[in-house]
């Protein structure tokens, strides 16, 4: 019995199948992609930047999806991380980028942030992602 086990693992070895004829093991072809860089930079004429917060960062095919909140990448974003990378196909993206204003009292809406204290500013923009270069936009706040 056991030398049956034998024949059949070797007769497997040497015979069995091809990485050719197991799917999925063919030419892999990488999918072409570019960079996108956002620079994250937050200022404010008066109020100070720590008092500052960045909220979101996120990137969608068109304009309508980032209106319905339908991202294709969004960023982990951090008050101590001021550049950002996606990493995207070819074609033409949107993104949309927020700040939060978290200082005490009225100081928020008197720079500008609506609803006082968490006010938040948006924007938006469009950009092109061509193969193999790096494009870079720099979101801005009103």
């Amino acid at each position: 019995m056991k030398l049956s086990y034998i024949l059949i693992l070797v007769g497997l070895l040497l015979f069995g199948c091809g990485k050719d004829d197991i799917p999925g093991t063919g030419d892999i072809k990488a999918t072409p992609t570019g960079t996108l860089r956002v620079i994250f930079k937050i200022s404010h004429p008066w109020i100070p930047v720590d008092r500052i917060v960045r909220s979101e960062l996120h990137v969608a095919k068109d304009g309508m999806e980032i209106y319905r909140g339908h991202y294709i990448q969004s960023a982990n974003v951090t008050s101590f991380q001021d550049v950002y990378f996606f990493y995207l196909e070819p074609g033409t993206y949107y993104y949309e980028a927020a700040i939060a204003c978290i200082c005490g009292g009225d100081s928020c809406s008197a720079g500008g942030f609506p609803g006082n204290q968490w006010g938040g500013k948006h924007t938006m923009g469009k950009f092109t992602i061509v193969e193999d270069e790096v494009t870079q936009v720099t979101p801005t706040f009103q």
